[in-house]
């Protein structure tokens, strides 16, 4: 047996060493994701990663999040610059909507905008570019200041609103201009599927730099409706299929509840729903529900927590309105742990998650309190009593229409307890 094993030791000692001899590595020395950036909810790191702290958006990797109009896409790629913040890492916003609001993501992302880092490229190509030479020229700085290599975060706002450079070009020609001015300004005339062109040539590039570069980033992205589609899914995303095939990690947002203010009946935010349409990291098709996202306070954390942690086998329901942690997820020396929540609503007591922190992917009550902390302000909007929620629905052109609160925007009925 002994023999049998130092036979085993030997040959997989051999593999390494050909790897090495050859610039390659064995499988076994791959980490898939050298960190995760925070979203600013566990629910929503849960659909990204599989982990809940600790988890998020995949590093130095390329993730697209989409969705209709007031989804929330904007203000979880705000709280992921935050993320990044948190881990002293590098946040920049390619703003190429110019459409930032500075007082608007300190009081709804917490991020801190004097360590944020803003450019307003006006083309794809420009866009591009810019991931390019900023990664460059920073990592070249690290060096000669002898600072510690940093992660990089882009959120690039967004893809849909950029044109390619030929496209602008037309905005420099005169009055009653005529085919020789477009010719000499221009240069050619809009060729099928351009845009998608220039984006899948710039994404085959910056696939095989982002390790390079240590950089992550986030692309932004809206759903258009394609004329004349009798059958099918008539959404589409403008780009073309590209992003599809050279993101990791593809993330869609929907908005499934709006959230009222019941003294002043007015619109304070939304209850989101999130998919991974694609993951390479985890299990693809996990959707988190129930996500609350307020415009003033921002991201509440436990939101939708309740049935991630159901999805994950890490408590069982044993009865209507009753859980019990399981027994892997227990504090040491502790042979039980049962609590009370409602299904239906998906919301989760911090209490519990503060007694068993590994329900969480955490050591210890500390590091979870840590991480409330950071979105307290949400938490105390949550459970002040003040807000309620109202079910929508989209018209044909994705508007949001107010509907019964039986029906679902999304088509799915709720689950009962009983």
């Amino acid at each position: 047996m002994a023999k049998k094993a130092a036979s085993k030791q030997v040959e997989v000692d051999l593999h390494a060493e050909i790897a090495a001899l050859t610039n390659g590595d064995v499988l076994d020395d791959l980490s898939s994701v050298r960190y995760y950036i925070d979203t600013g909810n566990l629910a929503f790191n849960y659909v990204c990663s599989g982990r809940f702290i600790g988890g998020g958006v995949p590093g130095e990797k390329v993730t697209e999040l989409f969705g209709p109009s007031s989804s929330g896409k904007t203000l979880v790629a705000n709280n992921i610059l935050h993320g990044c913040q948190q881990v002293d890492g590098w946040a920049v916003l390619l703003d190429c909507e110019n459409a930032s609001n500075k007082e608007f993501m300190a009081r709804a992302s917490h991020v801190d905008p004097k360590k944020l880092i803003r450019f307003t490229p006006r083309t794809l190509e420009e866009a591009f570019l810019k991931i390019h030479t900023f990664s460059g020229q920073l990592r070249e700085y690290e060096a000669k200041k002898g600072l510690p290599r940093k992660p990089i975060v882009f959120v690039y706002d967004s893809l849909a609103s950029s044109p390619c450079e030929r496209e602008l070009k037309e905005t420099n020609l005169p009055e009653n201009y005529k085919a020789a001015d477009w010719k000499k300004i221009v240069g050619r005339q809009e060729q099928p599927g351009e845009r998608a062109k220039v984006i899948n040539n710039e994404l085959r590039k910056l696939n095989a730099k982002l390790e390079e570069y240590g950089a992550t980033v986030i692309f932004i992205n809206q759903i258009r409706m394609q004329i004349g589609v009798l059958y099918g899914n008539p959404e589409t995303r403008p780009g073309g299929k590209a992003l599809e095939f050279y993101a990791t990690c593809i993330l869609r947002t929907q908005q499934k509840k709006k959230i009222e203010n019941k003294k002043l009946e007015t619109f304070a935010g939304v209850n989101m729903q999130c998919k991974n349409v694609k993951n390479k990291v985890f299990d693809p098709f996990v959707q988190a529900e129930d996500i609350k996202v307020y415009f003033k306070t921002g991201i509440d954390p436990v939101s939708g927590l309740l049935r991630c942690l159901i999805q994950s086998e890490r408590i069982n329901m044993y009865s209507a309105g009753r859980f019990e942690v399981l027994p892997e997820y227990l504090p040491e020396g502790m042979d039980e742990y049962k609590f009370q929540a409602r299904k239906t609503e998906n919301e989760m007591n911090t209490q519990v998650i503060l007694d068993c922190p590994k329900l969480v992917d955490a050591e210890t009550t500390e590091e979870v309190q840590a991480y409330l902390d950071e979105f307290k302000s949400a938490l105390e909007t949550s459970l002040s009593g003040d807000y309620i929620q109202k079910t929508v629905a989209y018209d044909g052109d994705g508007t949001p229409t107010d509907v019964d609160d039986e029906n679902d925007a999304w088509g799915v009925e709720e689950d009962e307890d009983e």
